[in-house]
């Protein structure tokens, strides 16, 4: 009895030191793969040149434009001519709002050619306007940086210029009648102390989202906006905004956080009495087709279970669309790439996609998801990279995932990649969720203190886009999707 009790216990422990072995191999292997991965991304790395080509031969890329459906003919002849199993693109209806004819907003007084020499002292803060902003004409009118926002109604409006804070006050102002008839600038700024930048835009965008009815329903003319930013510049930064039914559709736009400053103090000093001119000549026409853009390589044991990761091929009208989102776009297909270069044959079937029209609708993750259902197939994970091409600082991933990626943190360390945060997600994978709660969903984090001196600007160019950044975002991406297809059965 004792020696088969002996025998079972003795069998129990080779198991346990041989599944040790064989995961002490595994983790050997892996590690050396993406070693590999690395190597390939840094020494011969495809993402900068690519993204190079879609700024500079596409440029931005606002749905419904035709820029937006040059760039989708790209994509499909880029994707093309790597070799991967299959390239396609699946259909989607996007809306079409165009800017039209030249933004311009102006600040009317007579009095103002008298504060010029005034824009540098103390209760100015950003002195950068002082120095860059050109000189008014002798009429007293200041031509100032903005920028209509997407979805904004056209229009010619006149009114005096009241600064509001917090939602609070335009409640407690237009109680008394002090929004009817004025131009409103709603001018709360990102929270400084707060160190992940994406919260502190989560914090006050909702007054560019929502600021239209809002104001609107106490009887504004217009609105403008704060850029969405922590730097102190002249350059504004557009965005989605939104109306509702029942309240007056009136202009909004977004001025440059220089601008925002300079009206503010305006508006708290003697020269209170200034006027605001908004001209905005865009509209919005009809829905137009367009399409998101896939490549794959199929899984050799779990063909029929897909791992999709990928980016918004979409960008707004401003700037090139480079870090938002053409570098989350060249993270996924270099993702792709490498490890084909490598010879790498993945278990289940890798899927990089380029969602359109992310920034002002959804439409091409939600149809996305719809034909998956519709075509029966089935995602084990999906991945995201929206956050721009800055230095890799982790990832965050859902409880599905969690627990298989965690032990291969000291691997992604060694290579800067950074931690692995509970979260996960991003707006173009949101769907797959929704519609299956059993799919594992991970975000890319990259360093977030840069990302909104560019986001929705017309500085968000090639030229600002760190190469060798770039590219560790798109090795880090590659070693996750490598460490999904591996860990998920």
């Amino acid at each position: 009895m004792y020696l088969g009790r002996f025998f079972r216990l003795f069998i129990a422990v080779a198991a346990v030191l041989q599944s040790s072995s064989d995961a002490f191999a595994q983790s050997k292997e892996d590690s050396a793969f993406m070693a590999r991965i690395v190597h390939a991304a840094l020494n011969d790395g495809h993402a900068y040149r690519q993204l190079g080509a879609l700024c500079k031969e596409v440029g931005p890329r606002l749905s419904g434009s035709d820029q937006a459906e040059r760039g989708v003919q790209w994509a499909q002849s880029m994707l093309s001519s790597y070799g991967f199993d299959s390239v396609y693109t699946q259909p989607v209806l996007v809306p079409r709002w165009q800017r039209g004819s030249e933004d311009r907003v102006t600040l009317l007084s007579e009095n103002l050619p008298k504060l010029y020499p005034y824009l540098s002292i103390n209760d100015y803060n950003c002195e950068s306007y002082a120095e860059a902003h050109p000189k008014p004409n002798l009429q007293g009118i200041y031509a100032l940086e903005c920028t209509a926002l997407g979805g904004s109604v056209g229009g010619s409006v006149l009114g005096p210029l009241v600064v509001v804070n917090h939602e609070r006050e335009i409640d407690s102002l237009g109680a008394i009648g002090k929004i009817r008839g004025r131009i409103v600038l709603l001018n709360r700024p990102f929270e400084k102390d707060v160190i992940n930048t994406f919260e502190a835009y989560s914090s006050c965008v909702t007054q560019r989202v929502n600021g239209a009815p809002i104001c609107a329903k106490y009887g504004a003319v217009g609105v403008l906006v704060r850029s969405m930013s922590h730097r102190c510049d002249l350059h504004p930064h557009t965005g989605v905004t939104h109306y509702e039914a029942g309240i007056d559709s009136i202009p909004i736009a977004a001025v440059a956080t220089g601008v925002a400053d300079l009206l503010d103090w305006l508006y708290h000093s003697q020269w209170n009495e200034a006027r605001i001119e908004m001209q905005l000549g865009c509209q919005t026409l009809p829905d137009r087709w367009s399409a998101n853009s896939i490549a794959e390589t199929r899984g050799r044991e779990l063909p029929n279970q897909i791992i999709a990761f990928g980016g918004h091929f979409d960008s707004w009208d401003e700037g090139e669309g480079a870090h938002d989102d053409g570098a989350g776009c060249m993270h996924a297909f270099e993702a792709l790439r490498l490890l084909k270069s490598l010879g790498y044959q993945p278990r289940h079937t890798l899927r990089c996609v380029w969602w359109i029209n992310e920034e002002n609708g959804l439409r091409g993750a939600t149809e996305y998801a719809k034909l998956c259902a519709a075509e029966g197939e089935q995602h084990v994970a999906a991945l995201e990279s929206d956050r721009g091409g800055f230095v890799p600082r982790g990832f965050g991933l859902d409880s599905n995932l969690m627990a298989l990626i965690q032990p291969y943190q000291p691997w992604l360390a060694e290579y800067g990649f950074g931690e692995l945060k509970p979260g996960g997600g991003g707006a173009d994978i949101g769907p797959l969720k929704r519609q299956d709660a059993s799919v594992g969903l991970v975000g890319f984090i990259p360093d977030s203190q840069r990302y909104f001196d560019v986001h929705h600007a017309d500085t968000d160019v090639f030229e600002n886009v760190n190469r060798r950044e770039l590219e560790l975002g798109a090795a880090a991406v590659a070693c996750m999707i490598y460490l999904l297809d591996q860990q998920l059965d």
